[in-house]
Order: structure tokens, then C-alpha cells, then sequence
């Protein structure tokens, strides 16, 4: 992929510098000390979103098309890990040439901003009543998707703005990718759930599976 302005990529690069800083100091470490089961599901999580990227439709128009997976990061491992995660997925990518524009954008559009709409969308799961079906649907399904669409939706106005790329393709494989991310997403979730629920940092056991008070 090309690479973006000099200008774009030390924004993006200062953006990225300060969300991970952020991240690094609301670091949950207490939840992988004395628990190798918790480091090796950080691990393997992390090396199987890195390969999503090996599926990179690059070749489309010079988009670069893939799933993100971040909506599956942000569920299992809470935000500030799910950032630090994306960041390594986005280093994978840049390191195998299948970033967009750089390091610093990628991780932006197929890191950030994903994990955040899935924390927005997770923030408003919780006033829901609560369900582990609603978790699923609403979380796994929903929030996956619209995590993809905003990517999509950044990279079509980067586009637009800089001159590269073809921002139509984005948006419209964005409308047509959301709802395979959102069955990415919301599939792994439900697995997690019903057979391994203490890897969700986001599933509380006591809210989704006791009986009210």
C-alpha cells in the first residue's frame, strides 16, 4: 500500500502514541500474573487476529480489505489491552506490506477507532437488561459490524481527503463486510461464552448467569 503524507503519518503516529500511553497505564497486569492460561490466550488471540490480516484483498483497487477482528480483542481482554493488542496486529501488517498508508494510520482506522466503537457499543449493552443473549447479539454482532463500517467509513474519507485509493469501494465493501465481521465477532463471542467465559473480561458471570436479587 502507499504511504500516507509525511504530515498524516505524524499525526497519526501521535494519536497512536497517545492512546497507547493511555492504555499502558490502565493495564490490568494483576490478570496475567500467576495465570499462564490468561498469557497464552493474550498470545494466541493475538496471533490469530495478525493472521486475519493475511487475507488482505490489497489487490481491489488498491483498498486494502480485510476483517478486523478488534470487537473480539476489546470483549475478551477489556479496552486498554484490546488497544495494545491492535497495535501488534497493525505492526504485523505493516512488517508483511499489508498495512494502510503506514503503521500510524493502520493502526488508527483497524485498531482504535474499532476498539472503541466496540467499548461504545459494549458501554451500551450494560444499561441493557441483562442477558447473555443480548451480550451476544448486541456486542458479538452489532458492535463487531459497526467497528468494521467505521473503519471502512475512515478510510473512505482519508481517501477522499489525500487523493489515494477508491473510498466507493470502501464504503460499499464496508456495508457488505460488516455483517461477515459482525458474525466473526458475535460467532467467537457465543463460543467463549458458553465454554470459556473467565476468558471474557467483559462477561461477568454474576450479572449474565446468577438470578436477580
Amino acid at each position: 500500500m502507499n504511504e500516507a503524507p509525511e504530515a498524516v503519518q505524524v499525526a497519526a503516529l501521535a494519536i497512536a502514541a497517545l492512546a497507547l500511553a493511555w492504555a499502558a497505564r490502565q493495564l490490568p497486569w494483576y490478570k496475567l500474573e500467576g495465570d499462564p492460561e490468561a498469557r497464552r490466550v493474550l498470545i494466541v488471540a493475538t496471533l490469530a487476529l495478525s493472521g486475519l490480516r493475511w487475507f488482505n484483498a490489497d489487490a481491489v483497487a488498491g483498498t486494502s480489505l480485510h476483517f478486523l477482528g478488534a470487537g473480539v480483542a476489546n470483549l475478551m481482554f477489556g479496552t486498554p489491552f484490546a488497544l495494545w493488542v491492535m497495535a501488534v496486529v497493525s505492526l504485523m501488517a505493516w512488517l508483511g506490506g499489508s498495512d494502510w498508508l503506514g503503521w500510524g494510520p493502520d493502526f488508527v482506522a483497524c485498531g482504535l477507532l474499532p476498539v472503541l466503537v466496540s467499548h461504545a457499543v459494549w458501554r451500551f449493552e450494560q444499561a441493557l437488561p441483562a442477558n447473555p443473549v443480548l451480550y451476544v447479539l448486541v456486542n458479538g454482532f452489532a458492535g463487531g459490524g459497526l467497528a468494521l463500517l467505521a473503519s471502512h467509513m475512515l478510510k473512505a474519507a482519508a481517501g477522499l481527503w489525500l487523493g489515494v485509493g477508491e473510498p466507493a469501494v470502501y464504503l460499499t465493501a464496508g456495508m457488505l463486510m460488516m455483517f461477515g465481521e459482525g458474525f466473526l465477532c458475535g460467532g467467537a463471542m457465543a463460543l467463549v461464552v458458553v465454554y470459556r467465559p473467565q476468558w471474557c473480561a467483559s462477561f461477568d458471570d454474576r450479572r449474565y448467569l446468577l438470578p436477580p436479587r
